[in-house]
């Protein structure tokens, strides 16, 4: 194809002309696929890159008018898309290690809710097999009263209090060692400190 039919091509695809464009693309189109083919090392990912510069032709058809080595105008629109292409490439990977490095922390977060909360369920469980007495003082000490407030406030001696609190916790603590895992068994004990 000479020059000068070139430039009558690329007018005629500036007006719209598909048959104009469709016999630059046959022209060019192994050109822009082996120069993709050279940066990208893969075929299929190359013929991908053709139709792209090509749509990108084809969506700014009214510059080829314009446009005086359309050779060297093709060579820098390839080249350009595969740099971005590579840009892109390297953003998602960048995106993903993010991601990856993210996830064990939401793992282990949510296994950490999870085992809290049957951890919750069981300790209520055991709570409310406890009988009435032990079970207020059990909850009024839960609440951060100490001794001496559950004492005044409960109307009993402190003695009481301590025993009951003791006998409770015993319970629970028994209660919650025969239904949990050992792992979870350090929080139950840091718990009832």
């Amino acid at each position: 194809m000479s020059l000068a039919d070139e430039h009558y091509l690329l007018k005629q695809v500036a007006t719209g002309d598909a048959e104009a464009y469709t016999r630059l693309f046959h022209h060019y189109g192994p050109h822009v696929h082996a120069v993709a083919l050279m940066y990208v090392k893969d075929a299929s990912l190359a013929r991908e890159i053709v139709q792209e510069v090509f749509l990108k032709i084809w969506l700014r058809k009214e510059e080829m008018e314009t446009v005086l080595r359309f050779d060297d105008y093709l060579f820098i629109l390839t080249r350009n898309h595969i740099y971005d292409s590579f840009k892109k490439k390297l953003v998602r990977l960048k995106a993903q290690d993010l991601l990856l490095q993210q996830q064990p922390a939401a793992s282990n977060d949510t296994d950490q809710r999870l085992l809290r909360h049957e951890y919750e369920k069981l300790l209520d469980t055991a709570i409310s097999q406890l009988p009435p007495a032990r079970k207020k003082v059990y909850q009024e000490r839960a609440q951060g009263y100490s001794n001496e407030e559950i004492s005044q406030r409960l109307n009993i001696s402190i003695h009481t209090v301590k025993k009951q609190w003791q006998l409770a916790a015993h319970f629970v603590r028994a209660f919650v060692k025969a239904q949990m895992l050992p792992a979870v068994m350090v929080m139950v004990h840091f718990f009832l400190k």
